[in-house]
Order: structure tokens, then C-alpha cells, then sequence
């Protein structure tokens, strides 16, 4: 039963999260909506609170057994994402877009299983390249500038 509340909660925080993304002013002409990415995102938490009931549902309908507990290396693993997301936000304050992605990105994909040193290497490179092209340039949703460096200014001098 426990998986079927945290669900239905999560279920109800996407929908107040879609709610408040409906509360962002519509885009000028010729611009992107600034809540499209806060839209896809509640909605996608609305999305994973009704899978996570839904999962739960069948799961009590198919057996009868026990529940199932979380593995010890799960909780790391949520936990260090979590804060490699805060880390993050806070890196990009100070130092802007570029260098925070490109020392975060690898991290993440180790954490998620890669192992490739070649494979973080090039992540250093093309998790940037992509997310500036997505989101700079066919959004148009532009990075923050570091308040203590700026590594883009290296760059364009």
C-alpha cells in the first residue's frame, strides 16, 4: 500500500506543478514559451506518480508475496543523483553553463553504469555540444553567466 500512496502523491504534486506551469505568461511572437520545459517536467511526474500506482496495482493482483525492499546501492545511487543535482544548480550559478556540464556529465554517466573512459571522456565534450544545440539555439533558452567565472568569455576573446 505504501507504493500506491507515495504514487498517488506524486500523482497530485505533477498535477499542482502543471498547474503552476499554466500560470507562466504565453511567449512573444517568434519566442519560446518560457514554461515548456516546467510543462514537460510535471507532466511527466504526474506520468511516473500514476505508473508507480498502476505498477503497484499489478503487482498486488499477480502475487501475494512480501514487498519488495530497496537495495542499499539503490538509495546511493538516489541519493547521489540528488545531490549532483544540487551541485549542479549551484555550479552554474558561480561558473556558468559550460564547465559545470562538462564535469557533471561524466559523473552522472558513471553513477548510471558507464564505464567507458573513452566513452566519459567524450561526454565531457558532447554533453555540452548537445545540450547548448537543444536548448541555446533551437529553444532559444540561454545559459546563465558564472557570477565568479566565466568560462564562455575565454572562449569568445
Amino acid at each position: 500500500m505504501r507504493n500506491i500512496t507515495e504514487g498517488a502523491v506524486v500523482a497530485l504534486i505533477g498535477l499542482g506543478a502543471v498547474w503552476g506551469a499554466y500560470q507562466v505568461p504565453p511567449a512573444q511572437d517568434g519566442e519560446t514559451w518560457a514554461g515548456l520545459v516546467p510543462m514537460v517536467v510535471a507532466v511527466g511526474l504526474t506520468l511516473g506518480g500514476v505508473l508507480m500506482v498502476i505498477g503497484k496495482l499489478k503487482e498486488v493482483a499477480v502475487s501475494s508475496v512480501g514487498t519488495v525492499a530497496q537495495s542499499p546501492s539503490t538509495v546511493k545511487t538516489v541519493i547521489a543523483v540528488a545531490v549532483l543535482a544540487f551541485v549542479y544548480q549551484y555550479a552554474m550559478v558561480a561558473f556558468g553553463y559550460l564547465l559545470p556540464t562538462a564535469l557533471i556529465a561524466p559523473v552522472m554517466l558513471y553513477i548510471f553504469g558507464i564505464r567507458s573512459v573513452v566513452g566519459l571522456a567524450v561526454s565531457m565534450v558532447l554533453c555540452p555540444l548537445v545540450f547548448h544545440l537543444l536548448f541555446f539555439e533551437l529553444l532559444g533558452v540561454f545559459p546563465p553567466y558564472g557570477s565568479v567565472f566565466e568560462p564562455l568569455d575565454l572562449i569568445r576573446s
